[in-house]
């Protein structure tokens, strides 16, 4: 046949964009009728009609004359060519920026400030040879969520300086409470309990400085006692637990349960596969954490080390060779223009259930002691910068809302009683490119915390 002539290269490459299409509509067909049982046809049968016809297109375009296939071939070329560019300078788009910020606000005067080649961990080092003290690292629970523990701390190591996160001029450095979270030690001895803070990155104030977090603001504001029990990357199964643990012999008036809409209910999916953590859904289980805050430093020091030889090993090597693959997969992917037309969108396999569990079983246990719950819901920033601020599926922020309602717990919601009133929401956010606020957005959205539960 005409088409396998070794000399036609043009139609070689029809061809070759013919199976392409083929293979790309069979991966289709796996991920929809075996990845996923064939219960997402709403979602995969957009991409099941631009394979059919991008098939039938290039089979088509093999009987065409050769002038009529190269014309074919230029633009259908240069479309490609334009979507990959845009999708690599989008996605590499964040970094740049945050180095040219870095850049703009280093300061060589100050230790704090510090541009993007010093780690956190030259950080600590430079800091106990500067000032002989004892400073460690930030440590989460999501961390340890795949590791089998006897014993599983909710909290960092206690009354250490603890090197937190920056995003932007300087790090966020605080000293921890006797539990190793980011309050004044001496709020833990107040009697009449406020307020306290369950919740994510947000929570234990990233990444501003101690006075500037949710907690502080709110002491500010009210001149009340508040404690935050927040830590990087907590999902709700953990904010449970962390409730029960220190929560429960404090029995405060207020509790709120911080919701980050980003990323929270895909930290339940690593936090149940974690045998420990969901026995909190019993209701009187208990590890009692309180009184076993040394046997949790030791253990945390011990993690702490044995990740700072690994930082110094050739295992960094192999992060950095996963973390490039991982973003060549989401490039070849177009992900980011996926999203951006809107393609990624049905791929909805609902709330898991367990979440519903969580914060019934918070709202009973607050309860007993007549304490109130209320449920904070943060807004990703992305609402902001990727025109999503009036999309109420986006992030299943509709049907977490609606669960919510549906449990009569009252709702503090940041994104339609804050942000939406906002004429630039993103100067919020701390240098308008990371995904924490600012020490101006923290006080705003503590102030709007506090007009709403009062």
């Amino acid at each position: 046949m005409k088409i396998f002539n070794n000399k036609n290269y043009i139609t070689k490459l029809v061809l070759f964009y013919l199976l392409i299409s083929v293979f790309l509509l069979c991966y289709t067909f796996f991920q929809a009728e075996i990845t996923h049982d064939g219960n997402q046809f709403n979602y995969y049968k957009k991409y099941y009609l631009i394979f059919i016809f991008a098939t039938l297109f290039w089979f088509l375009s093999l009987f065409l004359n050769d002038k009529k296939k190269i014309i074919v071939l230029y633009f259908s070329t240069t479309i490609i060519f334009i979507l990959y560019f845009y999708e690599t300078l989008r996605f590499y788009a964040p970094e740049i920026n945050k180095s040219k910020i870095m850049r703009f606000i280093s300061n060589d005067t100050k230790l704090a400030k510090q541009i993007d080649e010093n780690s956190k961990i030259n950080i600590i080092d430079e800091l106990k040879k500067t000032k002989g003290i004892d400073v460690v690292p930030s440590v989460f629970p999501q961390a340890l969520v795949k590791k089998n523990l006897d014993l599983f701390p909710l909290g960092g190591v206690s009354n250490t300086t603890t090197v937190f996160c920056r995003e932007g001029d300087e790090y966020s450095i605080y000293v921890s409470d006797r539990f190793g979270f980011n309050n004044l030690d001496k709020e833990w001895s107040n009697n009449n309990l406020s307020w306290f803070l369950v919740g994510d990155s947000f929570t234990q104030g990233s990444c501003v400085l101690q006075h500037e977090n949710f907690a502080s603001q709110i002491i500010n504001i009210t001149k009340e006692s508040a404690i935050s029990v927040g830590m990087s990357g907590n999902g709700p199964l953990i904010e449970l637990a962390t409730i029960k643990e220190y929560a429960t012999h404090k029995k405060p008036k207020n509790i709120l349960w911080i919701y980050f809409e980003r990323n929270d209910l895909e930290d339940l999916k690593k936090e149940k596969t974690n045998f420990l953590l969901m026995k909190y859904m019993n209701k009187d289980f208990t590890q009692n954490l309180l009184l076993k805050q040394k046997e949790i430093d030791k253990k945390l020091r011990k993690n702490i080390l044995i990740a700072e030889r690994e930082l110094k090993s050739r295992d960094i090597l192999k992060r950095e060779k996963i973390k490039k693959f991982t973003a060549f997969n989401k490039i070849i992917r177009l992900k980011i223009v996926r999203d951006k037309m809107a393609l990624d969108r049905g791929l909805n396999f609902g709330i898991d259930p367990l979440f519903k569990k969580i914060i019934l079983e918070a709202k009973n246990h607050i309860n007993e002691w007549g304490g109130k719950l209320f449920f904070v819901y943060l807004p990703d920033k992305e609402r902001y910068s990727s025109n999503k601020a009036n999309d109420d599926n986006y992030l299943k922020r509709k049907e977490v809302i609606k669960l919510i309602k549906m449990l009569n717990i009252p709702i503090v919601d940041v994104h339609k009683d804050f942000f939406m009133k906002q004429d630039d929401p993103l100067s919020f956010y701390a240098h308008r490119i990371y995904g924490h606020f600012n020490p101006e957005g923290y006080k705003k959205i503590a102030e709007l915390i506090i007009k709403k539960t009062k």
